[in-house]
């Protein structure tokens, strides 16, 4: 997309005063979440518009929300950036519970391992506002399922998309006074997409007779992925103000793939089970007493089975990566009357562990060496009404993790950092300061304040791959150091009878930021991690105009600029100016919409990492609906004109990407039926 185009698409944002993007109209607001308090900076996106949508994954619906992208690998299971801030620099939690993937490379971030169908809502943190969970550097993503309603209910739901994308599913549900339940099942499938020049994403290799790092003869129009998902949550209400809730789900994904990768996903199952336990209205100014305890596992297993490289293996591959990950942990919170507010105090704790053992023709190795992460934390947010107009909250955490690698590769560790240390402790306090103002009616000011550690994860300091001669190490460094996140954000938002906006800016001092960089000595070299100090600021601002015969405007963009201070060079892997606008007619039973999504170009590259521009692009997607009492029917076409364009997240580090950059979907023209009962 040209330059000017991007220039007459921010005017059209101030000129016409639009809004949010489609799904933003009526989910982005501050969340009131089943009579709880209301949380300062949270937004929430509501499941029902997605549906609206043809958005595969958590990572690709969120896109709606101004400050949010995502890294792109493949057809599906993108990874969820905030802020320019990614990977173990945001929390992404279901319902509560930390997931961490088992792949090396991410081919399953933590959002993947749930369906729409189970989801009631998400919400958003932005910045580091988050005291209730260890690590929440750059925000919160928090993911909540579904509640059972009262009586015996249910819902099914069929989406068909372009490319043979199908997402079917079904749950049923019944609430009693002394228990409830709900079950569910969803399906996903798809084939590879095609681009907007036609091309599959599986057909993105250079046209080198020489290469392998492409897809057999075959495999190119194979299946994309297949997911199976199904769950369960049942209620018991045992005593008066007493509530009990268990859920378990079971996801199995088959033959993900992965182009810019240079393997495949076999199978990745997953296993969730949280109970939450709750006491309400307790004596002695007791509101709340809640205990929680969840155990996950993943189990994943990729190869390049289906690629050229794998071609003359009596094994079936050269290359295999066998991983698991698990994760158990639990949390005491209290909510208590205080004098002239209400305070929360809380104890958290988690145990992550992480084994993969990877296969090359050099021979077996252990990739993650059978790490743990321990972490004990406590907490307490105290939030407080002054007068009418002014409110504060303040919250304060202090954390003590502990990191193990329990086998032993510290000759990769000695080589290349002069240690062989495999584990260490750290302890930390951090904390923030909000105030909501509202000065005159229809208008609030923000200002706040947040300082939060982040532990380094095993891989940063305990990933430990020896590859092939021609190609460089992939190792951690086991002496890095936490990175910590020193922000201060002002917002200002504006709520009147036609029209709504809301502008955010941030502005983050990041010590010891964790960052990639190439080790060219000793041997062949490596791909390592090291502590910069770094600088973020940007911010978002969205916009609706409600006009006569029910028509409004809707729009809204973010930015975000980094910098390496250490190195005086840009960070990697950070967002151009995004945004959105759209044009929207909704009555009770019918809407129809137009919108228009675009960024510029993204020049603010690290070249040290072979990092490129990425150019500006902008796409139309129409979508329509109608309502009719229990049935809903949306039908939409995403990228209209069927452009070519990349996000600039689609970039990739080592120790496995293919160099190739996945682009974004061609036009996509999809078909969504939900009937609930």
């Amino acid at each position: 997309m040209k330059k000017y185009h991007i220039l007459v698409s921010i005017c059209m944002l101030f000129i016409i005063f639009q809004g949010r993007s489609f799904a933003e109209t009526i989910v982005l607001e501050e969340i009131i979440v089943r009579g709880e308090r209301e949380v300062i900076r949270e937004e929430c996106l509501d499941i029902k518009e997605v549906r609206e949508t043809p958005a595969r994954d958590v990572g690709e619906a969120l896109k709606v929300v101004e400050g949010i992208s995502s890294v792109r690998k493949g057809a599906i299971a993108n990874d969820i950036v905030l802020r320019g801030f990614q990977r173990d620099n945001i929390n992404v939690l279901i319902d509560g519970t930390r997931i961490y993937g088992a792949c090396p490379n991410r081919m399953d971030p933590s959002s993947f391992h749930t369906d729409f169908a189970e989801i009631e809502k998400i919400s958003v943190i932005k910045g580091p506002f988050d005291v209730k969970n260890p690590g929440s550097l750059g925000g919160l993503v928090e993911i909540k399922t579904m509640e059972p309603e009262k009586g015996w209910g249910g819902t099914v739901n069929t989406f068909v998309g372009s490319y043979e994308n199908i997402n079917a599913s079904f749950n049923t549900s019944y609430g009693g006074d002394k228990v409830d339940a709900v079950f569910g099942y969803a399906y996903r499938y798809s084939l590879p997409y095609k681009d907007g020049d036609g091309d599959r994403i599986t057909e993105q290799y250079p046209p080198d007779p020489d290469s392998t790092e492409g897809y057999k003869s075959g495999e190119e129009d194979d299946k994309a992925y297949s997911i199976d998902t199904y769950w369960t949550k049942l209620g018991f209400n045992p005593l008066e103000n007493h509530r009990l809730e268990i859920d378990y789900t079971r996801q199995e994904a088959d033959d993900i793939i992965y182009p810019y990768l240079l393997m495949d996903a076999v199978y990745d199952d997953t296993n969730r089970f949280n109970v939450d336990y709750e006491v309400s209205d307790l004596p002695n100014r007791v509101e709340k007493l809640k205990a929680q305890f969840y155990w996950n596992q993943v189990k994943h297993d990729m190869t390049d089975w289906r690629r050229v490289s794998s071609s003359g293996f009596d094994t079936g591959h050269k290359m295999r990566c066998y991983a698991e990950a698990e994760t158990f942990g639990g949390k005491v919170e209290s909510d208590i009357r205080v004098p002239m507010g209400n305070l929360t105090i809380g104890v958290d704790y988690y145990l992550r562990n992480w084994d993969a053992e990877n296969t090359m023709p050099m021979g077996k190795q252990k990739m993650m060496p059978d790490c743990d992460s321990r972490n004990i934390g406590t907490y307490l947010e105290y939030d407080r009404p002054i007068g009418e107009d002014l409110r504060l909250t303040v919250g304060a955490r202090f954390d003590h993790t502990k990191t193990k690698s329990h086998d032993d590769r510290t000759a990769l560790y000695s080589l290349y950092h002069n240690t062989r240390d495999r584990e260490e402790t750290d302890s930390y306090v951090g904390g923030n300061v909000q105030i909501l103002y509202a000065p005159v009616k229809k208008i609030e000011l923000f200002a706040g304040f947040g300082h939060v550690t982040r532990p380094p994860g095993p891989d940063e300091r305990y990933i430990a791959l020896d590859r092939p001669p021609d190609k460089p190490d992939w190792v951690g460094d086991p002496e890095i150091d936490p990175v910590k996140n020193r922000e201060f954000d002002f917002g200002v938002k504006y709520l009147g009878d036609t029209f709504y906006g809301k502008a955010t800016f941030f502005y983050s001092d990041i010590q010891d930021f964790i960052t990639v960089y190439d080790i060219d000595e000793p041997g062949e070299g490596a791909r390592s991690f090291r502590n910069v100090d770094a600088t973020f600021y940007g911010g978002e601002i969205n916009l609706n105009l409600f006009l006569p015969f029910d028509l409004y405007l809707q729009g809204g963009f973010f930015y975000t600029w980094a910098r390496d201070d250490t190195f005086d060079k840009p960070l990697t892997e950070i967002p151009p100016l995004q945004g959105r606008i759209a044009a929207r007619y909704d009555i009770e039973r019918y809407f129809a919409e137009v919108e228009g999504v675009f960024a510029d170009d993204q020049r603010r590259v690290d070249s040290d990492l072979n990092e490129e521009n990425t150019p500006g692009w902008g796409i139309m997607n129409l979508k329509a609906g109608i309502r009719h009492k229990k049935l809903d029917i949306f039908a939409g076409v995403h990228n209209v004109f069927d452009r070519q364009y990349f996000e600039h997240l689609s970039f990739q580090r080592d120790p496995f990407r293919t160099g190739i950059k996945v682009p974004e979907i061609g036009r996509n023209v999809y078909l969504n039926l939900a009937y609930a009962w």
